[in-house]
């Protein structure tokens, strides 16, 4: 896969390899696909799960969004990721293996069921993560929150304007955070796989 980005800005430590996900390879049908399953010691609480492909260059990648499509050419925006009211304790997301394809007016998009091969994607690096909001970045956070506040009621009591807290944004960041440093794990690259069938062309 190739292009600019490398979802969730992805600086993962090379020790969190397979601790808790594993990776394998099918033919759907035609086409390759692959399965990734995840253990997550997060479970329960509200968050979210990523797969993301580094390429092989380690130049660029993509995200698999929720709908299933890979995309490859801007930062994701965290709606896009798998999103859980509770984290499961386990989970396994099916995915295909995308083919570049162009578009009528100079375009181009990753996209599903384009290739009875792998060839273009063979190499890639997989990665899974999970973010979580835990009850120790809610309790940072309200810390955090605290201590603003504080330096607030000073800024008015001398007669200074308050500054803004933006909570969500402070929450958002540390589960990003997290997910970056803490759970990222390695699962292994994308093989070559070949679905074409034996009679096919003739």
């Amino acid at each position: 896969m190739k292009k600019h980005i490398i979802a969730l800005a992805l600086t993962v430590s090379a020790a969190a390899v397979n601790a808790g996900a594993a990776v394998s390879f099918y033919c759907n049908g035609y086409y390759p696909a692959g399965r990734v399953t995840l253990s997550i010691s997060d479970a329960g609480h509200p968050g979210f799960v990523a797969v993301v492909a580094e390429a092989q260059s380690g130049e660029g990648g993509a995200f698999l969004s929720s709908s299933g499509e890979w995309v490859y050419d801007r930062m994701p925006w965290r709606h896009e990721y798998q999103e859980f009211a509770s984290l499961p304790a386990s989970i396994s997301i099916d995915f295909c293996i995308p083919a570049m394809t162009y578009e009528e007016y100079g375009g181009e998009r990753l996209s599903c069921n384009a290739s009875m091969t792998s060839a273009f994607s063979a190499g890639a690096k997989l990665w899974v993560t999970w973010g979580a909001l835990t009850p120790e970045i809610q309790a940072d956070v309200d810390q955090r929150e605290a201590t603003f506040q504080a330096r607030n009621a000073r800024l008015i009591a001398a007669g200074k304007e308050p500054r803004t807290f933006d909570k969500q944004r402070w929450i958002e960041s540390a589960i990003l955070r997290d997910a970056r440093q803490k759970n990222a794990q390695y699962v292994g690259e994308v093989p070559y796989i070949d679905c074409t069938p034996p009679d096919y062309g003739s």
